[in-house]
């Protein structure tokens, strides 16, 4: 066990004693300029000024981290591949999250930078995630891009090829739509065929940077339940088997857990922090600033507290980052927590390279 990580438990029991977050999981949105313009996104609408997130404030983020205490990092955009200094920022990701820290990149970026950033992340055993929502003409519809899935699948390509004994994870994310179900066994297949492993998500526009699309909202139906059932156990998607089983009753009731953020206040808190310095929970503005304000000072703050009770009376979500997260260390029975620990060890498992 690392010393960050020993200072980052200690910082998590004074946390909890004062009924505070531990700051279990932390995004860092290093710029709004991306490369595609996806259907369901809007962050390259964003207008803020500087554009994106240099190294100086980027140790600015990493500091009020550190004082505070973080374990799982998230680098990502807009298209982070288009900052100029990602390898020194996320080599300081890699002092400020000692679980585990992931770049999140379209992997929509000139092959030589993606060769490049690829190559620094296995080196570094930093773990990367990309998207790949359709292939073909459904692809470039839903990522706003020529050619994506095309692009997309060769730049994972060439980052498995020179994999070696990296223990990065590469895997990439499915966000579930009205527009590409029928496509989703053969992306998965294709992402498992050249070494990259998957996830699963819903279509939402609950977040600050996403938008309401009707033609992209999943409705019931037999092509939904087809697809639900040869999901469910696939040994092919990391997603907890209870995440899946949950989408139907989601999508046909609204059937969800209670909020995350409330009903388990330490452990559940996940960050997103914007170019800016803009500090957000799920939806809603932001709670605070860092370069204005103090990790402490947020989690203090009516801003904080209220946003909190507005939560209370949400009617809930089923996304990958949050509810999945809740039902990893809130199983529903004794059944599923024994089902989610035989997931987590197998993901440690492939993360070693045992399965690959």
């Amino acid at each position: 066990m690392n010393y960050t990580l020993i200072k980052n438990l200690a910082h998590g029991a004074r946390h909890g004693i004062r009924q505070k977050p531990l700051n279990s999981s932390t995004e860092i949105r290093l710029t709004r300029l991306c490369t595609q313009r996806c259907r369901q996104c809007q962050v390259y609408e964003r207008r803020t000024e500087p554009a994106s997130m240099d190294l100086a404030l980027f140790r600015r983020v990493a500091a009020a981290l550190k004082e505070y205490g973080a374990y799982i990092g998230f680098i990502s955009g807009g298209e982070a591949t288009l900052v100029p200094d990602l390898p020194e920022i996320l080599l300081e990701a890699k002092k400020v999250f000692p679980v585990a820290t992931t770049l999140v990149t379209g992997l929509y970026n000139k092959s030589e930078t993606i060769r490049d950033i690829g190559r620094f992340c296995l080196d570094h055993d930093i773990n990367i995630q990309t998207s790949l929502d359709g292939l073909g003409e459904t692809g470039d519809i839903l990522r706003g891009a020529r050619d994506f899935s095309a692009t997309v699948l060769r730049h994972m390509e060439m980052i498995a090829a020179m994999r070696g004994s990296s223990q990065s994870l590469l895997y990439a994310n499915i966000v579930l739509s009205r527009l590409n179900l029928g496509q989703i066994p053969e992306i998965i297949a294709r992402a498992r065929d050249i070494g990259w492993r998957v996830t699963i998500g819903l279509y939402h526009h609950l977040t600050e940077t996403t938008r309401e699309d009707e033609d992209l909202s999943l409705q019931p139906g037999p092509e939904l339940d087809e697809l639900l059932a040869f999901l469910d156990h696939n040994p092919d998607i990391l997603n907890l088997n209870s995440f899946i089983r949950g989408i139907a009753p989601f999508i046909a009731s609204g059937e969800t857990t209670r909020c995350p953020f409330v009903a388990s206040r330490f452990l559940m808190t996940r960050l997103t922090i914007m170019e800016n310095g803009d500090v957000h929970l799920c939806w809603g503005g932001p709670v605070g600033n860092l370069f204005a304000n103090s990790m402490q000072e947020i989690f203090s703050s009516p801003a904080y507290r209220q946003r909190l009770d507005e939560y209370a009376q949400c009617r809930g979500c089923w996304t990958t980052c949050y509810t999945q997260r809740y039902l990893l260390i809130r199983p529903r029975s004794l059944r599923e927590g024994a089902d989610n620990l035989r997931k987590m060890m197998r993901m440690r498992r492939i993360q070693k390279g045992a399965m690959r």
